[in-house]
């Protein structure tokens, strides 16, 4: 690999800027946008995202060195580094008895990237919908950089989740609130319904649907006014024994090496539910409890969201895409082929039969209606119309070389779920959708762009990709 080449964190992009800066303030920003007045830019963090949404042949800013974290004098906000991990965030929020009001699976991420897409939770909204405000670099009309600060109106929907197609986020002020403790246990359920039924008394709960044996498990998770149970710790050594080593070293094991259907249908029918703990019920530190070490594995992920609504509908279809990329009969043949025939794709699923087997847990996280204009749970022109939307996310941890057929998979599902269900993809994660899809997908995407020509109309912080999808 060229010694100028980026790769991500998921060796599914890699690409090789013309120019490469890191920058340790944001006057250093601005020096870099008035030295390149012509070319296009990006910023880059953690380079954690499966598209390509980093990617430029461009100019590429390295924002980790601009990590800073200042807490207001009344613990009600604070402004941070574009290049903060949300790891580092957090770790000094803890320090003075605050955290987010949303924390996402994964804490690796820096919070301009993490915010620019949309990274969420489970039962609350969006990173994105934490900011109270944003500092943006840009050039102004007469050409010159400039800093703007963003706090308000549609300005404000817009550069919560943005693409960074504003401008380079160089600062954000997140809301804060005074740190919570969850009481988490784990259950076993035969229908989605009752997995999602949980969620009355358990908010935070995300769930997983078991490929192959098509049973579901839940985490669930409530808030709790109990301190740290005596047990935490233990539970903590079981969750990242089990679950982020033992689980992945397993799953990567028959992706990688054994590369066997039968091995991996066996694993999740008769290995797999053995090693869950039901019932235990452990209160410890929000941070503990809703993040996982997800990124000691690499892998490749797509997540599609649904509202509310349609999630059993789109559960029994994807079950059968499944089932069909697997090799395997379909379970809800009937639906599958009515819905199929109403987006005229009728026989376009039986053509990629025993091409892919999925071989890890399928995630569902519910995430509720986000104040920002192209969030995948961004309102709609109607908020009071606005449901909850669940996020069900497809991982694979193939090998780099071997991912054919799990992009053949991803794509089926994300133009079949878009048109089926009006299903949105993650920007930051795998996401094959076009412009035009995009565009029947995010009712206020006008309202966006509206604010983008505002800072940027000649597209100077845009890239390749982003000019197709949005």
């Amino acid at each position: 690999m060229a010694k100028n080449t980026i790769e991500n964190f998921g060796r599914n992009v890699s690409f090789s800027p013309s120019l490469r800066y890191q920058v340790q303030a944001e006057s250093e920003v601005l020096a870099v946008l008035g030295s390149h007045r012509d070319m296009r830019f990006r910023a880059v963090g953690s380079l954690h995202a499966w598209s390509r949404v980093a990617e430029t042949k461009a100019v590429l800013i390295e924002m980790q060195g601009l990590n800073f974290v200042e807490v207001a004098d009344d613990g009600q906000s604070v402004w941070v580094g574009a290049g903060c991990k949300v790891k580092r965030l957090l770790q000094k929020l803890s320090r003075v008895g605050l955290t987010l009001p949303s924390v996402g699976l994964i804490d690796e991420q820096s919070v301009a990237g993490a915010t620019a897409t949309g990274t969420h939770g489970s039962g609350s909204a969006s990173l994105s919908s934490c900011i109270k405000a944003v500092r943006i670099a840009h050039f102004d009309a007469s050409g010159n950089p400039v800093l703007a600060a963003i706090d308000s109106g549609d300005r404000l929907l817009a550069a919560r989740c943005s693409l960074g197609l504003l401008g380079i986020v160089v600062a954000i002020e997140f809301h804060c609130r005074g740190k919570y403790n969850i009481e988490e246990h784990a259950l076993a359920h035969r229908t989605l319904a009752s997995a999602i039924a949980m969620e009355a008394d358990c908010p935070r709960s995300q769930f997983y649907l078991m490929p192959w044996s098509w049973t579901y498990f839940g985490h669930h998770r409530s808030e709790s006014g109990e301190p740290r149970g005596a047990f935490a710790t233990l539970y903590r050594v079981y969750c990242f024994l089990v679950i982020d080593v033992g689980l992945h070293v397993a799953v990567t094991f028959l992706a990688r090496v054994l590369k066997s259907a039968w091995a991996i249908r066996f694993f999740f029918r008769r290995v797999l539910p053995f090693t869950i703990l039901r019932r235990w019920k452990v209160v410890d530190d929000s941070h503990a409890m809703l993040v996982m070490e997800h990124e000691l594995f690499r892998h490749i992920e797509i997540e599609v969201f649904v509202p509310r609504s349609k999630v059993q509908a789109a559960t029994d279809f994807l079950v059968d895409v499944v089932c069909v990329f697997g090799g395997r009969p379909r379970q809800n043949a009937a639906t599958t082929d009515a819905l199929l025939d109403s987006v005229s794709l009728s026989g376009t699923l039986e053509q990629h039969a025993g091409s892919y087997v999925h071989h890890y847990p399928i995630c569902y996280r519910r995430v509720l209606p986000d104040p920002t204009l192209i969030s995948m749970t961004s309102v709609s022109q109607h908020a009071d119309d606005d449901e909850d939307w669940y996020a069900i996310s497809f991982i694979s941890y193939q090998r780099p070389g071997d991912r054919e057929g799990f992009c053949a998979f991803a794509g089926f599902v994300a133009a079949a779920v878009a048109k089926c269900f009006g299903g949105r993809c993650h920007w930051g994660k795998y996401n094959p959708l076009d412009a035009q899809q995009n565009a029947e997908l995010y009712p206020q995407l006008e309202r966006f762009q509206k604010v983008r020509n505002q800072f940027d109309p000649e597209r100077q912080f845009s890239n390749d990709w982003l000019d197709e999808v949005i």
